[in-house]
């Protein structure tokens, strides 16, 4: 899913609608299952992409010091030469972002998390209001 998409589906779950109070509180739960899952799919995806770009660094190390005949590279400057690289900045760039769309799940649970709380105030604000003893 994309970020835009998450954030969609986050509002979807975390906007409480008081008139239906008790069905979104026994909703929590399952909401909460769904963004674990969505948690653990960018976590896989987060996996491959640190995988990536560990290799391509490895790749690039071993053609700097054993294949690249420009000039000779003093062990020193390679990671400068990696890191320069297009495509180990392209592929860092995409681990960043995936870093974040893990991160933006993980606080929609947390958030998640604190919703019956929120519930739960609201519950006692309504009979505050109606009179009855909290």
């Amino acid at each position: 899913m994309t970020v835009d998409e998450y954030e969609k589906e986050a509002i979807r779950d975390l906007q409480i609608d008081v008139t239906k109070l008790e069905d979104y509180a026994k909703g929590i739960g399952m909401s909460r299952a769904k963004w674990a899952r969505y948690l653990y799919n960018e976590e896989l995806v987060l996996a491959e992409a640190e995988e990536r770009l560990a290799e391509l660094y490895r790749n690039k190390w071993h053609y700097y010091v054993y294949e690249y005949q420009e000039a000779k590279v003093e062990k020193k400057f390679i990671d400068v030469y990696i890191k320069g690289d297009s495509t180990y900045k392209e592929a860092e760039k995409l681990l960043k972002r995936q870093k974040s769309k893990a991160k933006m799940v993980e606080q929609v649970i947390s958030a998640l998390d604190r919703q019956s709380f929120a519930v739960n105030t609201i519950l006692k604000h309504m009979m505050w209001e109606s009179g009855a003893s909290v």
